[in-house]
């Protein structure tokens, strides 16, 4: 808090200085001979054969599991019926007990292996209401930049080495600041912060203004505030003079909307992925727009008769997650496709996102984010910024921010769109409104379902 107050109280400038200052202190932690081993590692995984890969993949599962019983209380007693040592194979993981989320929380100093003092803090927001922190080894932290810099670098953009646009929650911008300038400097990454808790209509012009004369190699962060600013310059046909050698978006669901408008406005490819603040498994998206699972860095299951999974990661000696609910749901390609690309590794056919992302119809059945998006789908240009918020099973509020151009019979549409989607019985409600304020984490939630069933 102290830090935060001298930085709440500095000139600007001083706040880019301090913002470099700790960004030399995370490159510090992150780079070093751990992360060029694995970089170098990483290069030559992507040549294995699928047999070599998956001999690699059991062989680091098992060196997990005997570090975990070996080093943490919690897991010595949550396996002391079953002897690891008789497992043959990866799918022998499905004799362990399943690790919740409300488990690590309640266990977390049983089940860390090294002294916090020693260790790397990584926070998740918990999208399901519940944050949690988790705590690294020097390792782990390396091996996992190492993996995230190595899909980048597969891109096109190399980190540190060029310049990068972040839209991330970080509160850069102090409360009682009056002049619009809302975004930092980070020089020991050559990065540009941008607060994604200021983005609004009449902000965004200073936005692009900034990126405009940054002209960064990559934009990363919450895809919803990118696409805020794509909107933008949509709508307003507004000439960017930059063009970024590719888009990382993090921590949101990539609908089929986000992703078709931000290529058309930046004018280059949009790259999705999955990870985690607590340390899953890889999942990246290929030159060819495929999605590969890294089984180097992790097991991925998918729960019987469920797209939901259980993560078990490589890079979590600090805190050991096996077959942890994370909350998230995937689907599976057929085991044999093999990509264009060339890489082995195993495909996933689509990333469903956190369980919060989908709403239920008025029977009970689950809608993704996808679908739910296509809502708005034949309403003009008109909408600025939406919400859904399901209060039960038949009932639903959407919160539009509109333009001049929107028209009363635009809400007849939304409604229809609806019933055709939910139920013939959903009861809708269209509020328009001035904004739709961002969450704490500085994500911005496009639903948010209340039902419990």
């Amino acid at each position: 808090m102290k830090y935060q107050s001298i930085y709440d109280n500095s000139p600007i400038f001083f706040q880019n200085f301090m913002a470099t200052i700790y960004g030399y202190k995370v490159n510090k932690q992150r780079y070093g001979k751990d992360y060029y081993d694995h970089i170098k590692f990483l290069k030559d995984f992507e040549t294995y054969s699928r047999e070599q890969q998956q001999a690699y993949q059991f062989e680091e599962m098992m060196r997990l599991l005997r570090y975990a019983v070996n080093h943490s209380s919690f897991y010595r007693n949550l396996y002391k019926e079953i002897n690891i040592e008789n497992f043959k194979n990866v799918g022998d993981l499905r004799l362990l007990p399943v690790v919740t989320k409300e488990m690590l929380r309640q266990h977390i100093s049983e089940i860390i292996t090294i002294p916090i003092q020693d260790a790397i803090e990584s926070n998740t927001g918990g999208t399901t209401g519940k944050s949690l922190t988790v705590y690294l080894t020097k390792e782990d932290n390396q091996k996992g930049m190492a993996v995230l810099d190595h899909f980048k670098s597969n891109h096109g953009f190399e980190n540190i080495k060029m310049k990068r646009a972040t839209f991330n929650g970080k509160h850069i911008v102090p409360p009682r600041q009056k002049i619009k300038k809302f975004w930092r400097y980070n020089a020991a990454s050559k990065q540009m912060i941008y607060s994604s808790f200021h983005i609004t209509e009449e902000t965004i012009p200073y936005y692009i203004q900034s990126l405009n004369n940054y002209k960064p190699d990559s934009i990363d962060g919450f895809i919803s505030s990118i696409y805020d600013i794509a909107h933008y310059v949509e709508r307003h046909n507004i000439r960017l003079e930059f063009k970024p050698k590719v888009i990382f978006p993090t921590s949101e669901t990539v609908t089929d909307e986000y992703r078709t408008l931000i290529e058309q406005v930046f004018c280059c490819k949009l790259r999705d992925q999955y990870a985690s603040s607590e340390g899953a498994p890889f999942v990246a998206e290929c030159k060819y727009g495929k999605l590969h699972y890294d089984i180097s860095s992790g097991v991925i299951e998918c729960v019987e008769n469920s797209s939901e999974i259980l993560v078990t990661s490589f890079t979590t000696y600090g805190t050991p997650l096996i077959r942890y609910q994370i909350g998230d749901s995937m689907v599976f390609e057929d085991n044999n496709t093999v990509c264009e690309c060339g890489v082995q590794t195993p495909l996933i056919k689509s990333i469903q996102g956190r369980a919060v992302d989908f709403l239920y119809s008025s029977k009970g059945g689950k809608i993704n984010l996808g679908n739910i998006a296509n809502i708005f789908k034949n309403i003009p240009n008109a909408i600025i910024k939406s919400q859904i918020i399901q209060e039960n099973l038949n009932c639903m509020v959407i919160k539009v921010v509109v333009d001049h151009n929107y028209k009363n019979k635009y809400s007849d549409i939304l409604v229809d769109e609806v019933k055709h989607k939910f139920g013939e019985d959903m009861n809708v409600d269209i509020e328009i409104v001035d904004d739709i304020p961002r969450e704490k984490s500085g994500k911005y939630k496009f639903i948010i379902n209340k039902v419990t069933l």
